[in-house]
């Protein structure tokens, strides 16, 4: 008994000496993940720069009836490249140039489709541009995702081909994707790599309206299309598969790699997918968890938006960092 009560003990001591891995978390956060509104980074004035200007991208590929959009988005661009400017960073960075074709897409969109008839924004992006005349084709947003096929119809197994044409999709027609498909899907990402081969992945698919429409009804990235999506997938991590604190980021680490093979994979057999991010409030945790039968120790990776593409499907360029700026030579 003494023995027994020792070795409760000295576990509980243990877990409490864990916690100290999750102080750190919550200082390296407090540290990094924020965009101060002055004398940012340049990693920070990039990453903010592309998550406001792929809101436009997003409004520009969205499906239905064309609408007045992105007038603080395009306004955060301009301020942003200004910024961009004034840091003296390179003009010919395709994060750079992206954002410039994106502002001219919306401003053509505005133009063609009279959607700005107050002027809400139109004349202080066409007075921007004027001075910023750069144009580069191979960064026009959006594009028609059916023009990226012959990349992969020569070699369907052609790994560069698939990666090349993969993009976010948010246009889907009615017909029901075939169970077999994802089935096949699934059984390609089980072959992704997980610590020590732990496997902690699950895929929760969900067709019936109305349960697909509570979930959606808790995620923040599907309105406008979310109505359209014929498969919802729920992709989860057991943390219940890891052993300590010390092994707090596995779960993601693990569901993220799940999660890329499983696009891949959809992606291949002529599906489209959209990931939609699971970055809510724990009341909407628990939301999802009265819907779906997850285990306490489950963690949400991410939505899936499963279905196929409508023929003529829009879909954002979203140009990529120079492969320099990611790859790091240490001597």
């Amino acid at each position: 008994m003494v023995w027994n009560a020792y070795q409760v003990v000295k576990t509980q001591i243990k877990r409490l000496w864990l916690l100290k891995y999750f102080l750190c978390d919550i200082s390296n956060v407090h540290r990094n993940m924020y965009w101060p509104s002055s004398n940012q980074s340049n990693l920070q004035l990039t990453s903010e720069l592309l998550f406001q200007f792929h809101k436009i991208e997003k409004g520009l590929v969205m499906p239905g009836p064309k609408r007045f959009f992105g007038q603080e988005p395009a306004r955060a661009v301009i301020n942003l490249l200004n910024t961009w400017h004034m840091k003296g960073l390179s003009v010919n960075d395709p994060v750079y140039l992206g954002a410039l074709e994106t502002l001219h897409s919306y401003m053509e969109r505005l133009q063609s489709e009279l959607l700005d008839k107050d002027d809400r924004v139109l004349s202080h992006i066409r007075s921007f541009l004027n001075n910023h005349t750069a144009r580069t084709e191979l960064l026009a947003t959006p594009y028609l995702l059916a023009s990226m096929n012959g990349d992969i119809a020569s070699n369907v197994h052609q790994f560069d081909g698939l990666v090349s044409i993969r993009r976010s999709v948010r246009s889907f027609t009615s017909v029901a994707v075939p169970l077999e498909l994802i089935k096949h899907a699934v059984g390609l990402a089980q072959q992704s790599p997980s610590a020590c081969n732990r496997q902690p992945c699950r895929v929760y698919l969900v067709t019936e309206e109305r349960k697909k429409n509570a979930l959606l009804a808790l995620q923040n990235g599907n309105k406008g299309f979310g109505h359209l999506i014929p498969t919802l997938a729920v992709i989860t991590s057991d943390s219940g598969a890891f052993f300590d604190a010390s092994e707090r980021h596995e779960p993601y680490i693990d569901g993220g790699l799940f999660s890329m093979t499983l696009m891949y994979a959809l992606s291949a057999q002529g599906l489209a997918t959209c990931c939609l991010n699971w970055c809510v409030s724990p009341d909407k945790d628990v939301g999802l968890r009265n819907i779906l039968p997850l285990t306490d120790s489950e963690l949400v990776i991410m939505l899936m938006a499963i279905g196929n593409p409508e023929p003529n499907v829009l879909v954002p360029r979203s140009p990529r960092k120079l492969t320099e700026n990611v790859l790091i030579e240490v001597f």
